[in-house]
């Protein structure tokens, strides 16, 4: 201080104080380095497994939506031959009745989907748009909920004890065990006959094909919706991946 050096001192510790903030700024970059580069990685680990899950829903979706075409074309040719009072061989009026006997579900597993709804995976997810057809997931599926709790309705408290009354179900066994086991297609038929006439002159059949045509309408349109989001969240998950 006394021999006029105060100036050297204070651009002495000016130095040593940059010295230290630009080592601490290199740390803090060489960090976010770090954390970005483990984000990605967990980004596209969830993409992939996302995809994979995606893409085993779309496979079981699709044998809904064929199922969902197949009974309503079904239900319509009953519906007009009771109209039109049409006279049809009773082994087919028989095949269109049973073909439809539950309407079929759609459960998919999605793992990688739930979590990232039910953890912060979100965050790690670059695409805006990705993350916004994630998130609205849970409302498709439950829309489509809503119209699949009607048709299990209809299947449960309404075909099943109407046509239980009419139709013999035996004839149905065969076609169904026999997915399960080879010899089941053997089953003969039963011994019980039943005329269409008498089931086709009631309301209630009626009425229950009506609610089939209008709910499994419904379920259609809310599976093709589901079927759209998914393979845009396929697309954007490709894009992404591609892009690293």
């Amino acid at each position: 201080m006394e021999t006029g050096k105060t100036g050297k001192y204070f651009k002495y510790a000016i130095g040593e104080i940059l010295l230290v903030m630009i080592g601490i700024l290199l740390a803090l970059q060489v960090n976010n380095w770090n954390e970005n580069r483990k984000n990605s990685t967990i980004e596209q680990n969830t993409l992939m497994s996302l995809k994979s899950d995606l893409e085993s829903a779309l496979i079981q979706l699709d044998t809904k939506i064929n199922k969902n075409e197949s009974f309503r074309a079904a239900d319509s040719i009953l519906l007009d031959i009771m109209h039109f009072k049409k006279h049809v061989a009773i082994d087919s009026i028989e095949n269109l009745i049973l073909s439809h006997i539950f309407s079929p579900g759609f459960d998919p597993e999605l793992g990688t989907l739930n979590e990232i709804l039910s953890t912060g995976k979100m965050e790690v997810i670059k695409n805006r748009t990705l993350r916004k057809h994630i998130s609205t997931w849970n409302k498709y599926m439950d829309e489509l909920s809503e119209v699949d709790e009607k048709l299990a309705h209809l299947d449960l408290q309404v075909k099943e004890p109407l046509y239980s009354k009419q139709i013999p179900m035996k004839n149905t066994l065969s076609v169904f065990l026999s997915s399960v086991h080879e010899s089941a297609a053997d089953i003969p038929k039963s011994n019980f006959e039943w005329d269409p006439e008498a089931l086709f002159k009631t309301i209630e059949f009626e009425n229950m094909l009506s609610n089939y045509m209008i709910y499994s309408s419904i379920q259609y349109k809310r599976l093709i919706d589901i079927k759209q989001n998914i393979n845009e969240m396929i697309s954007l998950i490709n894009q992404d991946i591609n892009d690293d």
